[in-house]
């Protein structure tokens, strides 16, 4: 913010105006001096650093008046968010106004983000023990044979899974927004990852009647300087949602290359699909495109959000494209290590 507008234009009303009062003193002085005789000097002296000061006072308070009425209005009070009024202002007191709107503004978004977010948290935990509470009771109602009993517990691991993977993720995010996770930079080895994630999965997979499939073209133009870890959590996300999206008799494709020196990575499935209007919202926390299946399948709606913290930390970048009823290809680009 630059105040040198501002400065000069109260320096030059008030060398005016000390002018002014310099001519008028010495008028008093001239009129007074054969009558008072050395008093005429204190006179007109007097007069002129009373003068001089009032005005410098009064020059100052006009002048920094709008800055106290902003912020008197916190920034965002009445009339001073309008837009006419703002153009009335000095150009100072427009680039304080703006500094605060913004900084409402952010406060505002944050606050309201940090509730949706408890909101959300709270949902999603709520569900599977209002569930397991729920087969409990109907369990304990009467007496049931082993094979019930057994039926039950197997019904509340399964949520007590959803619980943990959900607050791991929890954890994880909480702890991504007080910079407190540390990302430990080392040459890594994309190919290597992938395959190793792809035998992992392949399993899983098969289990599904999915086909998943990973061609690697990078070969050791596939280094680049990352966490290995992170970026582990990074492609086991996104494989393992092409997976849970995708029907059995569907195929789920990895790729990896190296173009221009930027390691590219694809994750390709012919899934559900997510509508085009939903796309803009796929990196929001606990959003999903259909959150019944989604809970069903055992989705949290923080992979995505994690991913993209990952790539963020990582300086890459990542895109989905997607049709509904077609697939999903989410693309993940690096900057390799030879580049």
């Amino acid at each position: 913010m630059k105040f040198t507008s501002l400065r000069a234009r109260i320096a030059l009303k008030l060398s005016q105006l000390a002018l002014l009062f310099f001519i008028l003193s010495l008028g008093i002085y001239v009129i007074v001096r054969p009558v008072g005789g050395p008093l005429a000097l204190l006179l007109s002296g007097f007069f002129f650093f009373v003068s001089v000061f009032l005005s410098a006072y009064i020059i100052c308070a006009i002048e920094f008046w709008p800055l106290k009425k902003l912020s008197a209005g916190g920034g965002g009070g009445s009339g001073w968010q309008d837009t006419q009024a703002a153009d009335d202002l000095p150009e100072e007191v427009q680039e304080v106004r703006d500094v605060l709107v913004a900084m409402k503004n952010s406060k505002d978004d944050a606050v309201l983000s940090q509730k949706r977010f408890l909101a959300d948290a709270s949902h999603e935990m709520r569900s599977p023990i209002t569930i397991m509470k729920g087969n409990i009771e109907i369990a304990l109602r009467r007496e049931r044979d082993v094979a019930e009993y057994r039926r039950v517990l197997e019904s509340n691991l399964e949520d007590i899974d959803r619980l943990e993977y959900l607050v791991k993720d929890l954890m994880f995010l909480a702890r991504a927004d007080a910079s407190e996770l540390v990302v430990n930079m080392a040459p890594v080895r994309l190919d290597e990852v992938l395959h190793q994630i792809w035998e992992e999965l392949l399993p899983i997979a098969e289990r599904k009647g999915i086909a998943l499939g990973i061609k690697l073209n990078a070969g050791d133009d596939s280094v680049v300087e990352g966490d290995r870890d992170r970026l582990r959590q990074l492609f086991v996300n996104l494989i393992e949602n092409a997976l849970r999206y995708t029907p059995a008799g569907g195929s789920v494709d990895i790729m990896l290359k190296n173009v221009l020196g930027i390691c590219t990575v694809l994750v390709s499935d012919t899934g559900i699909g997510i509508p085009a209007s939903e796309l803009g919202r796929i990196f929001d926390r606990f959003y999903r495109v259909d959150k019944a299946r989604s809970r069903d399948s055992g989705g949290t709606g923080l992979g995505l959000c994690i991913c993209r913290w990952i790539v963020d930390a990582h300086d890459g970048e990542i895109t989905i494209k997607s049709e509904e009823g077609a697939g999903t290809t989410v693309t993940v680009m690096l900057l390799s290590s030879f580049a």
